[in-house]
């Protein structure tokens, strides 16, 4: 609204009437019930819309994208860049895009700039770049990029860390004697298996469960089920 304000000479009804049109814009659900929400009643991809809607406010010819999917989740990630490539399209805009992500570059560029030490070093279409790189220090990106398929895990390795049926519910109390009335079922019945010499990757959304699992592996929380560590139950 404050920018509305500031640099439009917006009153506040016409000011909070666009600030509404811009969250709906960019994917914002009930934009009247998040208008007035603090910074951390919203999840990581809201706070990123919202950021997002703040830097279309004065529309922008060029918008300066820093790092804008740092710290999401790999779905959240994916819908921030969809958004922002629609946005582009849709408004004829043109896009900065800063970020240490091949990855993204790839997904999202149609120009790469490689910058090292303070200097441009290469710069082109980014088919050609990713295809053909010329630079030493462009080369040395792209090797660094994960090849081919992992080698096979060993089915026979031994068990180092075992959890069966693992859960953490956490109470959701309310009324004046603070009754239990349900529960936050953050873990709810997992059997998972670490093997020696292996990565088990823990993937999924915010608020899906992967750290309370990680947490209650480390028996740094309370949770039922059986752990067992080297042959030893440690619950």
């Amino acid at each position: 609204v404050e920018v509305l304000q500031l640099h439009q000479g917006l009153r506040d009804a016409p000011a909070r009437a666009r600030t509404l049109e811009l969250l709906n814009e960019v994917g914002i659900r009930e934009p009247e019930k998040r208008l007035d929400a603090y910074p951390h009643q919203l999840s990581g991809g809201q706070r990123q819309r919202v950021m997002i809607a703040m830097a279309l406010a004065n529309e922008p010819e060029l918008l300066i994208a820093d790092e804008p999917t740092t710290a999401l989740d790999v779905t959240v990630q994916a819908q921030i860049l969809q958004l922002l490539a629609e946005l582009k399209s849709r408004k004829g805009m043109s896009m900065l895009f800063i970020t240490h992500d091949l990855g993204i570059v790839r997904k999202i560029a149609d120009r790469v700039c490689v910058m090292t030490k303070g200097k441009i070093v290469e710069t082109g279409p980014t088919k050609e770049i990713f295809a053909n790189p010329q630079h030493p220090y462009t080369k040395h990106l792209l090797a660094a990029e994960p090849k081919g398929k992992p080698p096979a895990a060993d089915p026979g390795a031994k068990s180092v860390m075992a959890g069966k049926d693992m859960k953490v519910w956490f109470p959701i109390k309310r009324g004046f004697f603070r009754k239990t009335v349900d529960h936050v079922k953050a873990v709810d019945g997992i059997d998972v298996t670490v093997r020696a010499g292996q990565t088990l990757g823990v993937v999924g959304e915010s608020g899906s469960g992967k750290t309370t699992l990680g947490l209650a592996l480390a028996r740094m929380i309370s949770s039922t089920g059986t752990i067992n560590f080297n042959g030893r139950d440690i619950n």
